[in-house]
This record gives structure tokens, C-alpha cells and sequence, in this order.
């Protein structure tokens, strides 16, 4: 918005900006000349954030009277009036304050003092996790561990369609470690109390993304991605962690 109607900008070729709710605060184009208002104002300040809109100067450069050239916007359609006079507020005599104090020494042992906290450490067991892989760490994923991909629906009547997983090819090799480690995570990583060991989640993300990339074979027309399959995910670096 603020290159509006400037050469070489990206607003060079604007000349109208329309606005379905308003232009008051937060927007700054020395190039407007023009308002049209064609909503209701409700409030005198609305009316003049509104127009200031168009009261940025275009030039700040001093004339032969070391004085700004006048400038002009036009305004159409909002009920601004420049000759309004201020409302005064009411003056009223401030009441009786009542000063509320302790009293000292009879009372100084009943104070209350609120340290002031700096910050907060959350301190996590030290679980240290490793990974000890070997070559019988490798899963090979074929056809026959993943099982049918693809399906012909058809109807009574009506065309048949065939649907395949395809889209799997795009899965991203991060988003596929991200899932493993959080099906890592909830399936055999739980305290006492059932709840989840957030805190190991980057150590095993580190060791799951080893074990993806270094153990995880995919012969025949199987993408990667299947892995995220429930039951081929049960197949996870857990037993070679250590």
C-alpha cells in the first residue's frame, strides 16, 4: 500500500484503492488526492482517521518563501466537519481519598513480599540415549511385506475406477522420520504414568533418521512411505537402542 502510485514500485500502476471495511490507522500513501466515502460513520474519529489517509504530504521540499507548497485532497461522501467545536469536558471537584497504610512496627511481621522470578529452567531426567545398528538392523520393504496397492471399485452400474498409491512417491523424507519417531515415541516410550517422554523426542528423531537412512531398503515398486503403514511401523529401531 505505501508504494501506491509510485514509478518502479509495486503499486506503480494502482490509481484506486477500494476498501470494504475502512482506511483509519496503520496505512501510509503520500499519493492519495482522493476519498470517496460511501459507508456510514458512526463517529467523528472514524471520519478522521479516514481522511488522513489522504493528508500525507507528496513533497517536503521548501519553496522561495523556505515554505511548503500547498497541497490539496479532495474528500467526497463523509461527514467531516473542520469547523466542529471541541466538547469541554465537565470539571468536577475530586473527592475525599482515604490513604490506606500499614501500620509499622506493630504490623511488619504480617508483610507479604513476592520474589520477583527472572525465569523459569525446566530440568528433565538425564536419559541418554544410542543406537548400536548391524546388518541385521536392515529392513528390506517389498510388495509382499507391504501387501495389495491398488483397487478397482465398481458399482452395479456406472464406470469402474482403479486407485493406486502413487501419491506416496512425493512423501517428503522428513515428514516420513517425523512419523516414525512420534510412533516410536507413543508406542515404547512412557513413564510410570503412561505419559509420553517429550523430552527424548530429538534423540530419537537423530536415531530414527539413521536407521531410515541407512537400514531401510525398497525393492520392487514400494516407496518409502509405506513404512508409515501401521503394522510395518512396529518394525522400528526400538530393540537396537541401548
Amino acid at each position: 500500500m505505501n508504494t501506491v502510485g509510485k514509478a518502479g514500485q509495486l503499486g506503480e500502476s494502482i490509481r484506486c484503492v477500494v476498501s470494504v471495511a475502512m482506511l483509519s490507522e496503520g496505512w501510509d500513501a503520500n499519493t492519495v488526492t482522493h476519498v470517496l466515502g460511501v459507508r456510514a460513520f458512526g463517529t467523528q474519529l472514524l471520519c478522521e482517521q479516514v481522511i488522513g489517509r489522504a493528508l500525507r504530504r507528496q513533497s517536503y521540499e521548501l519553496n522561495d518563501q523556505d515554505q511548503f507548497d500547498v497541497e490539496y485532497a479532495d474528500i467526497f461522501g463523509i461527514p467531516f466537519d473542520f469547523a466542529a467545536k471541541p466538547s469541554p469536558p465537565t470539571l468536577r471537584s475530586p473527592g475525599a481519598t482515604v490513604h490506606v497504610r500499614a501500620m509499622s512496627p506493630e504490623r511488619d511481621k504480617l508483610e507479604i513480599r513476592f520474589p520477583r522470578v527472572a525465569g523459569y529452567r525446566a530440568e528433565f531426567p538425564e536419559e541418554k540415549l544410542a543406537a548400536r545398528f548391524t546388518a541385521d538392523s536392515t529392513l528390506e520393504l517389498t510388495p509382499e511385506l507391504v501387501g495389495p496397492t491398488k483397487v478397482k471399485s465398481s458399482g452395479i452400474i456406472g464406470e469402474t475406477a482403479d486407485f493406486d498409491v502413487r501419491h506416496l512417491e512425493d512423501t517428503r523424507d522428513a515428514e516420513i522420520v517425523y512419523k516414525l519417531t512420534q510412533r516410536l515415541l507413543d508406542t515404547r516410550f512412557r513413564d510410570e504414568n503412561s505419559e509420553l517422554k517429550l523430552h527424548l523426542f530429538g534423540q530419537l528423531k537423530k536415531i530414527t533418521a539413521q536407521w531410515y537412512s541407512e537400514h531401510l531398503v525398497c525393492k520392487g515398486s514400494v516407496y518409502p512411505a509405506m513404512i508409515l503403514y501401521s503394522g510395518l511401523s512396529l518394525q522400528s529401531p526400538r530393540k537396537y537402542l541401548e
